[in-house]
């Protein structure tokens, strides 16, 4: 041991007699600016700093849009191969009605919300991009063959074609990205401009394909939904609530007659796209696509023998469903008139009650976006005339509206400008750092020569702290065998999460192809284990972020009567196929509190399909809130055998699970109830619990999350 102690010393020694002698051959100036010019130069990257900052400050922040469905095309997963394969392995083929003069082709990164905000999202790395012409040949307007495509995380990719006018555009994919040991391919949207304006595809041919409806599907691909964010400027200044105005009606009584809006131009003009914009939910809450109807039918006016009739515009209609934070395009074909009519349905519901709300109706033709210069409602509430000005005011959620071309430039020149300013940073440091040591060799070299003398002590002391490590280690195993159990857990279940997300579908396929039997039983049981499953990997991995300190608490405005209501509707079906009466019993008819709305889902979510698995059939859970002093008060209650009194100190426990005949009996992980531990503590609250708490028999779950003075009202 002191052999190789000194072996240590003496090599360390060396290493630094040798650094103190570089340190009086650092080169004080770089090739591009010599070392004396080095201030001048700095203040010109200050001054250009300080430019790219203002021009950054007067672009609009790019959101990208909450999306609750259609995220865009997802290739099939194969297996991952080594080199470039000889043919592409995926490819998509994007066709118009006929032969045009594309000018640019954009493709948009898809985004995944459901594994957390990840730009790009299986973005391909090789690939080429060709038009096509009509009699079958093909030319190369882009290609990354030789290098691996730059990430371009949510910024669209844009590839100019040169003449001359082709038919289609194809996309072959010869390397994807790779996730757990498999290779896919990945796109949010597909635009082409054609006579600077953005043309709907006809036809979309992209295989192998990945069909995950809601979620993927070829036919995305040119749906008009991405991850872009809604197209809007600036915000104008301070307006409080106007921010938020939007036509905004509720239905006290269902419409009796068709809902209309009549859109006037002031006179004819040539359409070509209907954009709506969703609105923001009066109470601020996080709600995607708030009040937007399920189908949207569009007609046009046009005169004949002196008399106005209304035609559907080549069927132009919207069927979409919720578009999230999508603005909605329909097309209009190039339709020539004055009037534009609306017909809404499909409304959603809020609190019982029908609504509908948007945020801003606009019409253009290529860039030219055309004031609406009359609203006229039929079949509307009353206070609606109030609230029509705010379809054409040229504002959604406070802030002007942009033609999607725009907006894209916008979002590219951002990027640009970002990417710049990281730029001006790094050289910033790079010669902050030349001009230290140029100055500072001096100091450096007798730097070095003290650090000798310190190492040599530093690496003395680390033999020791690395005997006292050993120590502590022996004494800390079992905290640490725990430890590495739960990351072990965690790295195994990370690598599970991707596969169990895609054996349900094929599942689900052979239930709806099979009959009645013993086999879609079979199929319906193995369906119940991979949801379990899936739920067990979520308990296991929001477990090691909250100790990793990796979850964040992220308080919003929730409604927490629809929020827990919703909550309870997606654990329904459970307790109905159990034969469980599940209720809800708020004290308030509506409350708003700000709490993180997924923290309190992860908790509720966790309590209610606990009390449903411990609480035999034809029994009753039930769950309800209040409000005492300044806590907000949750509670889950069943009527189940109860809790051993042996089993209640250790509950909350990891991978604890009951002693008792009842416990054992059923079949659980040991991580839900201490993940509800951990999240409560995470939001500075408690969860405890009573059992038995009437004949012996139920188990009452409490909550119990502290509120600061004027989060409730």
């Amino acid at each position: 041991m002191r052999n190789r102690t000194g072996s240590v010393l003496i090599g360390t020694s060396i290493l630094l007699l040798c650094a103190t002698a570089l340190a009086f051959t650092i080169i004080t100036h770089s090739k591009e600016v010599p070392w004396f010019k080095l201030p001048k130069a700095r203040k010109a990257l200050t001054v250009e700093a300080a430019s790219v900052r203002a021009e950054l400050a007067g672009l609009p922040d790019f959101n990208e849009t909450r999306q609750l469905d259609a995220y865009g095309f997802h290739g099939d997963y194969l297996p991952v191969i080594d080199g470039m394969p000889e043919s592409p392995r995926w490819s998509a083929e994007v066709t118009w009605s006929s032969i045009a003069k594309v000018e640019q082709v954009v493709l948009v990164p898809a985004i995944d919300p459901r594994q957390g905000t990840l730009h790009g999202y299986g973005f391909p790395r090789r690939f080429r991009v060709s038009k096509q012409f009509k009699d079958g040949t093909c030319e190369t307007v882009a290609e990354w063959m030789d290098e691996d495509c730059p990430d371009p995380t949510h910024v669209p990719l844009r590839i100019d074609i040169p003449a001359p006018q082709c038919a289609s555009i194809r996309i072959d994919v010869y390397r994807g990205a790779v996730e757990g040991g498999r290779e896919f391919f990945a796109l949010g949207e597909v635009f082409c401009i054609i006579e600077k304006d953005i043309w709907r595809a006809l036809k979309i041919v992209a295989e192998p394909s990945f069909e995950s409806r809601p979620y993927w599907s070829k036919d995305y691909l040119a749906d008009q939904k991405t991850g872009l964010g809604m197209p809007l400027g600036l915000a104008r200044g301070n307006q409080g609530e106007e921010a938020n105005n939007a036509f905004s009606v509720t239905f006290e009584q269902p419409p009796k007659e068709d809902c209309l809006i009549e859109l006037d131009l002031g006179s004819e003009q040539w359409m070509g796209w209907l954009t709506l914009f969703p609105a923001t939910p009066p109470s601020g809450s996080i709600v995607p696509g708030y009040g937007f109807p399920g189908k949207i039918e569009v007609f046009g006016a046009q005169e004949v023998d002196g008399r106005t009739s209304w035609i559907p515009i080549h069927k132009a209609e919207w069927t979409g469903g919720n578009p999230g934070d999508n603005p909605v395009r329909i097309p209009l074909f190039g339709f020539k008139g004055r009037w534009l009519r609306l017909k809404v349905s499909g409304f959603a519901e809020r609190n019982g009650l029908k609504i509908l709300a948007l945020s801003e109706a606009s019409i253009s033709m290529r860039e030219q976006a055309h004031p609406v210069k009359a609203i006229r409602l039929h079949g509307f509430p009353e206070e609606a005339e109030r609230l029509a000005g705010f379809l054409a005011d040229g504002l959604a959620s406070g802030r002007p509206v942009l033609q999607m071309i725009e907006w894209l430039n916008l979002i590219e020149r951002q990027s640009r400008l970002k990417h710049r300013l990281d730029e001006i940073v790094t050289l910033d440091a790079e010669m902050e750092l030349r001009w230290a040591k140029g100055k500072g060799r001096a100091i450096i070299a007798s730097a070095t020569l003290a650090l000798l003398l310190l190492l040599i002590w530093a690496v003395h002391r680390q033999l020791s702290l690395q005997r006292l490590k050993l120590r502590i280690a022996q004494e800390r195993s079992q905290t640490e065998f725990e430890q590495m159990k739960l990351r072990l857990f965690s790295q195994i279940s990370h690598e599970l999460r991707t596969p169990l997300t895609v054996i349900p579908v094929p599942i689900e396929r052979a239930m709806k192809e099979v009959g009645e039997g013993k086999l879609k039983t079979y199929l319906g049981v193995a369906l119940k284990n991979v949801y379990e499953l899936q739920q067990l990997v979520e308990q296991i991995l929001d477990l090691r972020r909250i100790q990793d300190g990796q979850m964040k608490v992220n308080p919003v405005e929730v409604e927490l009567v629809v929020h827990i209501s919703s909550i309870i509707d997606s654990m329904r079906p459970l307790a109905e196929e159990k034969g469980i009466e599940l209720s809800f019993e708020p004290v308030e008819e509506s409350l708003l509190a700000r709490i993180d709305p997924q923290a309190l889902k992860r908790m509720l979510g966790n309590l209610i399909s606990n009390a449903i698995k411990f609480t035999p059939s034809a029994g009753q859970v039930v769950v309800g809130f209040s409000t005492i002093r300044h806590a907000l008060i949750f509670f889950v209650e069943d009527t189940g055998p109860g809790i051993a009194a042996e089993d209640l100190p250790h509950i909350f426990d990891q991978h604890y699970r009951g002693q008792s005949s009842s416990a054992r009996q059923t079949i659980g992980s040991g991580l839900g109830l201490a993940l509800v531990h951990e999240v409560a503590e995470l939001l500075s609250g408690r969860v405890v619990v009573a059992s038995p708490i009437a004949d012996g028999q139920g188990s009452r779950f409490t909550i119990e999350i502290p509120l600061q003075k004027g989060d409730t009202r």
